[in-house]
């Protein structure tokens, strides 16, 4: 399996089956915080760029939240 470091992945077509079960690893991993809704350090130092094509307020700002409640920064 390559890194996700560095990746940019605009398409699912670009992950390999074992990514698609490693990604799934993960969101089981974090979904106790997310339904205790607790906050997290593990993203501390962690950028977010979003370039949202068209107007998604609603997307925007989940993704962002998603992000601050990790302790993550959002550009």
């Amino acid at each position: 399996m390559k890194s996700f470091a560095g990746r940019d992945i605009l398409s699912l077509k670009e992950f390999e089956r074992n990514e698609f079960f490693h990604v799934f690893d993960v969101a089981s991993q974090l979904e106790p915080i997310a339904r205790n809704r607790h906050n997290s350090d593990m993203l501390t130092h962690k950028t977010l760029v979003t370039a949202f094509y068209q107007p998604s307020t609603r997307t925007r700002l989940a993704h962002e939240a998603g992000m601050h409640r990790l302790g993550g920064h959002v550009t």
